[in-house]
C-alpha cells in the first residue's frame, strides 16, 4: 500500500514538472511568435523561415497557454492584455518575461492579443479598455486585480511589480528581504 502511494506521489509530482515544463516551452515559443527572437544572430548564419500563425491560431494558442497557467496549479497567473502595434507593450517583452522568470515557481504570466477577437469574452469581463493591462488571477483563475491606465512605462513596471507582491507567498516575500 505504502509503495503504491509512493508511486502515485511520484507519478503526480512528474506530471506537474512536465506541464510546468510544457507551459515554459509554449510561452517562449509563444513570444518568439510574437515579437521575433530578439537573440544576435551571427552574420553567417542563414536565414530561417519562420511560420507564421494566422489570428486564429495565434488566439487559439494563447488560450491553450491561459488553460495550461491555470492548470499548473501555481498560487497566480498574470494576463498581459497587449497589441502587438503597440511600442509600450513590446517594450515590456523583456521586463515581463524576466518577471517570470524570477517568479516561476509561484507565478505564470500569459499574453492575450487584445486585438485578437477570440479574446473579446475575457476582454469584456476584465473590463480591459487599453494596453497593455494586466489582470492578476488566483490559482482557480479568479481575477484579483488589474493595473491602470499606462500613462508611462515606468507606471505600468510599477504597476505590474504592485500586482506580483499582492500575491507573492510568503515563504517567497521572507526570501526577499534577506
Amino acid at each position: 500500500m505504502q509503495n503504491l502511494g509512493v508511486f502515485a506521489f511520484n507519478t503526480i509530482n512528474s506530471a506537474s514538472k512536465s506541464l510546468d515544463q510544457s507551459i515554459k516551452s509554449f510561452q517562449h515559443h509563444q513570444q518568439q511568435q510574437l515579437f521575433g527572437n530578439t537573440a544576435k544572430k551571427s552574420e553567417t548564419s542563414t536565414t530561417t523561415k519562420k511560420k507564421t500563425l494566422s489570428s486564429k491560431e495565434q488566439g487559439e494558442a494563447e488560450l491553450r497557454a491561459l488553460a495550461l497557467a491555470l492548470a499548473s496549479g501555481k498560487e497566480a497567473t498574470v494576463l498581459e492584455f497587449y497589441s502587438p502595434k503597440c511600442r509600450l507593450c513590446n517594450s515590456l517583452l523583456n521586463f515581463t518575461m524576466e518577471m517570470e522568470k524570477r517568479n516561476s515557481d509561484w507565478l505564470s504570466i500569459v499574453m492575450a492579443d487584445a486585438e485578437n477577437d477570440q479574446w473579446l469574452p475575457e476582454l469584456l469581463h476584465y473590463d480591459i479598455r487599453y494596453v497593455p493591462c494586466f489582470v492578476l488571477l488566483d490559482k482557480h483563475g479568479r481575477a484579483l486585480a488589474k493595473t491602470g491606465v499606462p500613462s508611462s512605462r515606468m507606471h505600468v513596471v510599477a504597476g505590474l511589480s504592485h500586482l506580483i507582491k499582492m500575491k507573492r507567498p510568503q515563504k517567497y516575500k521572507d526570501k526577499v528581504a534577506t
